[in-house]
């Protein structure tokens, strides 16, 4: 390769990064709009359910759906943003699995973990969570335990 040609490969990756840049921009932009959205919603004293039952949910997660994300990855970001408009806290991190990615190497009960890694990352799981705090909020059963093992007898589990 000539010097002409290695230049112009060196300018075409300083474009790339300035593109990259751009896009950080525009992401970081995207998610501060969001979080002034979700200020709003906990000020007005809104509570986000269960996508099945509650519009406001569904909303969220259908606009998520059409917009190309992954079932799970759009059931990951309800249940970040269930918890979000609740506290009023903004969202540092939509992704909830990139936490438990850095965890993983912490010392624990790692099987464990992935077990239930797995579990949370089932688009169910935040369903199920909801039901389980009714549940335990009406008193259906005296511990969590209790109310698991409910659900699993029901769902034809033997134990």
């Amino acid at each position: 390769m000539t010097t002409l040609s290695l230049t112009a490969v060196a300018a075409a990756c300083a474009a790339s990064l300035v593109e990259a840049k751009q896009h950080d921009d525009k992401s970081a932009s995207c998610k501060e709009d969001a979080n002034k959205a979700i200020v709003v919603l906990n000020k007005a004293n809104a509570v986000v359910g269960d996508r099945r039952k509650c519009a406001m949910a569904a909303s969220f997660y259908d606009g998520l759906i059409e917009g190309g994300l992954a079932k799970s990855t759009a059931a990951n970001y309800l249940s970040v943003f269930r918890d979000a408009v609740k506290t009023g806290k903004p969202v540092k991190e939509w992704n909830p699995s990139r936490k438990s990615a850095k965890a993983k190497s912490a010392k624990g009960k790692k099987e464990f973990a992935d077990k239930l890694a797995t579990v949370y990352r089932d688009a169910d799981f935040a369903g199920f969570l909801e039901d389980l705090q009714n549940g335990w909020d009406n008193a259906h059963f005296k511990t969590l335990m209790e109310g698991i093992k409910s659900y699993l007898e029901a769902s034809g589990v033997e134990l």
